[in-house]
């Protein structure tokens, strides 16, 4: 069986619905099609749109859009070869790498940095047993920190010499440049490659799947950074990724519900304390690339924060990026000085359920630290101040039933009139500015042409056979090539299906798909009758006319006798044509 031939095997298999509702299970039926909130970017309203008949997904906001090999690759961050594999084992369809031999140098490039970054973390996880290692195997035990866990997350401990790694990794055939790519090496200035990660205890970072795309570092002095993450690769990059995340999922789709950490050793801990659905930012900000993320597999979050000034103002951020993307957040205060990793050694699994179970809404908790920090009494100053801050959360909420508790709130536990709080919000304005649409100020191909020729295109991509109605349109009729490419092409192709074509002219145009699948999904009357259809070819015919006659107008002096005539024809034609349009005689 050829390449192509498993490809379209596979994807005549599987509908591309069931397999987008395995990462968004909110999807829902609107008409021929199904909607959900967007994977790919941070939105309110619902803008992603998949349609089963043609087999593509598109979404309106941003622009993301493909067949169902291109959002596995998308949502997975997988290579072409990689999703192709994955659908084949779900389709049923045996798959050979020889089958597919096309791959492209990106894609044969992933596929090396994760076999390199494969082949680190064995390494490094079997280093943490030898002789070599023993003090800091010594320093995991002292954490508490089980077999079982340094197992199940793959721990290890990197040498502290300069390029053990390397020189391994280099006798199994793996070039210098590609370790660097990796994030596993750097080059010094006298030319020599040294190992990224030296003398740490190593964390991988695994996708989704189970692929370790990166590596987390800590060292077990004071010696500064604390914890080192691997450089931004064509894998890994750190707003993007959960540690912990992949043994986190089945738990996470059991529950309905994913716990935030602070770091690698809070996320370990939990898990070991059979709390599975704990995963944690890799030492950064938390991000809407992280909630994006999350929102694929979780409506509701709690977020749990070390508990002093920066974990309460992360948590907070956090929890605002959260219902932002369509997310529930609760905050879980640890009112001790314990991190959760110390207070689940320290005080178990059932006083740390205890503290979940009473976690919190965002607007409570802010309203609790306020209170907290003011001993429960303010004066209209600090009244002033913290309805200016509950504003800003309050904005970002955009459930409005919400919303509207949240002013109650504000008003009973501050002693605030309700009217001033809704007066202040209506002067505020969303803090900073609308980030654009992915692809937003891009100049599409559908937005150049004339809105008739977008009509036509739309309805043809529909109904194929309607271009048997369009005999005598020509190239020379359409102004846009995107129309004319469009056009002839269909007309090739006009014995296919509807969702043949579309994948065929995805295929033959590729700097085209977005547009293609944009007008193919859109939403258009359910029948439309064959004569709309010749009635806006008539339309383009008459256009062009018009167009030609003038252009030779404006070249009447130098006009030959052949073109006269053409122009008499022409204009006595549409002089007729505008006649009949009225009803004249």
């Amino acid at each position: 069986m050829t390449s192509n031939s498993i490809i379209d095997s596979i994807r005549e298999r599987l509908d591309i619905a069931d397999i987008v509702r395995d990462y968004i299970p909110f999807l829902k039926k609107a008409g021929r099609n199904y909607t959900a909130l967007c994977p790919f970017h941070n939105e309110k309203t619902p803008s992603f749109s998949v349609s089963p008949e043609k087999k593509i997904f598109y979404c309106f906001g941003c622009g993301e859009h493909g067949d169902m090999f291109t959002f596995v690759m998308k949502i997975e961050g997988l290579t072409f070869i990689e999703a192709a594999q994955k659908l084949a084992q779900k389709a049923g369809v045996p798959w050979k790498d020889e089958n597919y031999a096309s791959v492209s140098a990106n894609e044969k490039e992933k596929i090396e940095l994760k076999k390199a970054l494969k082949a680190a973390s064995d390494f490094y996880s079997k280093f943490l047993f030898s002789s070599s290692a023993a003090h800091a195997l010594k320093y995991l035990e002292s954490r508490k920190i089980s077999r079982h866990s340094l197992e199940k997350f793959s721990i290890g401990f990197s040498p502290a010499q300069g390029s053990v790694l390397t020189e391994e990794l280099a006798k199994k055939g793996f070039l210098k440049e590609r370790l660097i790519k990796a994030g596993l090496a750097f080059i010094r200035e006298n030319g020599q490659a040294m190992d990224y990660f030296r003398g740490r205890i190593v964390f991988p970072i695994k996708n989704t799947l189970g692929d370790v795309i990166g590596l987390g570092g800590r060292v077990l002095d004071d010696s500064q950074p604390k914890y080192l993450n691997s450089p931004d690769t064509p894998l890994f990059s750190k707003r993007r990724v959960l540690y912990g995340l992949f043994e986190s999922l089945p738990a996470i789709r059991k529950e309905g519900k994913i716990l935030i950490l602070e770091g690698y050793m809070d996320v370990m801990a939990a898990h070991q304390h059979g709390i599975s659905n704990a995963a944690a930012p890799l030492g950064t900000a938390f991000s809407q690339e992280h909630a994006v993320l999350i929102k694929r597999y979780s409506k509701d979050a709690v977020l749990m924060f070390d508990p002093d000034e920066a974990g309460e103002t992360a948590a907070v951020k956090a929890g605002e990026i959260l219902i932002e993307s369509g997310i529930y957040p609760r905050l879980a205060c640890l009112e001790t000085n314990l991190d959760p990793d110390d207070f689940l050694q320290k005080r178990g699994k059932t006083e740390f359920e205890k503290l979940i179970a009473g976690a919190a809404d965002l607007m409570t908790f802010r309203i609790n630290l306020i209170l907290k920090k003011t001993g429960g009494k303010l004066s209209a100053r600090q009244k002033s101040l913290a309805a200016g801050f509950l504003i800003e959360t309050l904005l970002k909420q955009p459930n409005e039933v919400i919303k509207s508790e949240w002013v109650k709130m504000i008003s009973q536990r501050l002693g605030i009139e309700q009217e001033a709080i809704l007066l202040e919000m209506n002067k505020k304005r969303p803090g900073g500015q609308a980030v654009a649409p992915h692809g937003a100020g891009a100049v599409k191909p559908e937005d150049e042409i004339p809105a008739i020729e977008k009509g036509v295109i739309q309805l043809l991509l529909k109904n194929p056979k309607f271009i048997e109605c369009a005999q005598e349109l020509t190239d020379e009729d359409l102004q846009s090539e995107f129309s004319r490419k469009m056009f002839n092409a269909i007309r090739d192709f006009s014995n296919d299906s509807p969702d043949a074509i579309v994948a065929k002219l995805v295929r033959s145009y590729p700097q085209y798909s977005e547009s293609i699948l944009k007008l193919s999904i859109e939403a258009m009357e359910d029948d439309i009758h064959p004569g709309v259809f010749v009635k806006s070819v008539e339309m383009l015919k008459k256009f062009s006319k018009q167009r030609k006659l003038k252009e030779l107008k404006q070249n009447a002096q130098n006009m030959s006798p052949e073109k006269l005539e053409e122009f008499s024809k022409l204009a006595i034609e549409l002089k007729g044509k505008q006649a009949e349009d009225y009803g004249a005689d």
